[in-house]
């Protein structure tokens, strides 16, 4: 592939570096659409549509290429290139470019270690240039998604969820026989029983309490601790705009992303929904 020694879009006429029009145009049509909200990948794909070629011996685009383009000052001109874009232009589409190179991270932050391979189980890892996830154990590569479109994914299956709370079940293996609560506190009181002095009225004051929470564990029946946490949350949740950090905290112990980015949850009781 050869290399380009000047900037997409120029050309040396007579000594003189004068514009290429057809890429000028490309270099118009890759600013319009990334300023109306179109990613990188959207844009190289309707680039390699075009069949306006960034190098000679191929009329590929690829998200690196487009992002070149985006980040070139020159394009607005100077005393040796003449302007394709306004100042004004470019410097809207710097305010995007750096607005998303400081939200992608938060964004994703909620839920990114949280994200499960949907082969093999493990964990898997985000690569932004290619807006892929990936696994490390299996290989796997998901086909790209954008990080708002995964968060949005998200944020539709934990509101389904709460509307169809009835499905939240506890998981059919044997269940704990105390709340993690009550063992705690069980644990506090033997501890103080091995005291020499123990603290007669704070030992008494755990006992009661470790009764009071075993006690509202029993008459739970069939759920376990974990199980009625979810159906508290989906009962006492109130979702608001923007992706629901806490109910998602309490509700989701793992995101199940596949191959062809279908999403499945896995709840804090174990149960996928």
């Amino acid at each position: 592939m050869k290399k380009r020694y000047l900037p997409f879009g120029y050309q040396i006429t007579d000594g003189k570096t004068t514009i290429v029009q057809e890429e000028a145009e490309a270099v118009q049509y890759i600013f319009e659409e990334y300023t109306a909200g179109k990613s990188l990948r959207k844009i190289a794909e309707g680039m390699t549509t075009r069949k306006t070629p960034y190098h000679e011996d191929t009329q590929k685009w690829n998200q690196n290429m487009v992002s070149r383009v985006l980040a070139n000052e020159i394009y607005c001109g100077n005393e040796k290139y003449p302007p394709i874009i306004t100042e004004t232009q470019y410097r809207v589409v710097e305010k995007f470019r750096q607005r998303k190179a400081q939200t992608y991270s938060t964004v994703l932050q909620p839920f990114r270690q949280d994200m499960q391979c949907g082969c093999c189980g493990e964990r898997l890892y985000w690569r932004p240039k290619t807006e892929q996830w990936f696994c490390r154990q299996c290989g796997m590569w998901t086909k790209p998604i954008q990080e708002k479109e995964l968060s949005d994914a998200i944020t539709i299956k934990l509101e389904w969820t709460q509307r169809h709370s009835e499905v939240i079940r506890s998981p059919t293996t044997q269940r704990n026989v105390q709340s993690i609560k009550a063992a705690k506190l069980a644990r506090e009181i033997q501890t103080d029983l091995l005291e020499t002095e123990p603290n007669a009225d704070a030992l008494i004051a755990k006992i009661l309490r470790r009764a009071e929470l075993e006690y509202e564990f029993c008459s739970a029946g069939d759920a376990d601790p974990a199980t009625m946490q979810i159906r508290k949350a989906c009962a006492e949740y109130d979702l608001t705009d923007g992706f629901p950090y806490t109910f998602y905290k309490e509700v989701v112990s793992k995101v199940i992303l596949y191959r062809d980015t279908h999403i499945e949850v896995r709840l804090q009781n174990g149960q996928i929904v």
